[in-house]
This record gives C-alpha cells, structure tokens and sequence, in this order.
C-alpha cells in the first residue's frame, strides 16, 4: 500500500511538472523533466540489458535437471510477461508525449530524441522477446 501510494504521488509530481514544462518552457519544471527524461533513459537500457541476459540464462539452462531459482526469473517476468493494463498503456503514452514535448518546445532536442530512441528500443526489445516465449509455446509461469 505504501509504494503504491508513493508511486501515486510520483505519478501526479511529474505530471504537474510537465504541465508547467509545458505551459511556462523557460521554466525550472524543463529541467527536472530533462532529469526524468534522462534517468529513464538509463532505466530503460539496463532493463532491457536485463532482461534479455536473464531470458539468455533461461534458454541455457533449460535443459538441465534442476528448476530455475525463481529469483533469477524475477526480472524477465516483471520485464516481458507482465501484460499492462489499458490505463496504465494509455498514462504512460501521455507521460511520452509530454515528455517529448515539454523537451522539444523548452529546446532541449537532443535529450527528447534521446529519451524517444530509449523508450522505443526498450519496447522493440520488449516485443521482440515477448514474441519469442509466445512462438515457443511457453508459458510464463514456466520462467
């Protein structure tokens, strides 16, 4: 109850911040959206890292006669298995959008081309293996 209350709380902070990023460009908000915009793009290749090296580790040891530490599959299924609800897809593509725009019209191009190149590849790379477990025939509570 406490980290969803706190995760609320974020949620509306950031909100509030881009909406005054966007109306008032010059601001000091911009700035901590470009900080956002950053560390989420640091989030999102290390997520993405991974992921894909503990969907690597599965594919070895498979095979072998001893279960999977469930420990170890912990961040593949929180990365790739989870399927997101449709409000939380439609407030993270507003959370996107606002994103980018509050950094392009501040100026900040650079980091708003960075911070979309990020969430891309992160939902190309999320995709990507999403597809693989499902044309494996595998089951996710397998992982």
């Amino acid at each position: 109850m406490k980290n969803a209350l706190i995760s609320q709380i974020f949620n509306v902070l950031l909100a509030l911040m881009l909406f005054r990023g966007l109306t008032a460009p010059q601001s000091v908000a911009v700035n901590f959206v470009a900080a956002w915009a950053l560390f989420e793009c640091l989030v999102c290749i290390v997520i993405s890292l991974a992921g894909v090296a503990a969907y690597d580790h599965w594919l070895r040891n498979r095979h072998k006669s001893g279960s999977l530490n469930d420990r170890d599959m912990k961040i593949f299924r929180a990365v790739f298995c989870r399927e997101p609800s449709a409000l939380s897809t439609f407030w993270s593509l507003m959370i996107f959008a606002g994103t980018f725009a509050c950094l392009a019209g501040a100026g900040w191009i650079f980091t708003a081309l960075l911070y979309v190149m990020c969430v891309q590849i992160f939902r190309a790379v999320r995709t990507s293996y999403r597809q693989r477990i499902e044309e494996a025939g595998l089951c996710p509570d397998l992982l």
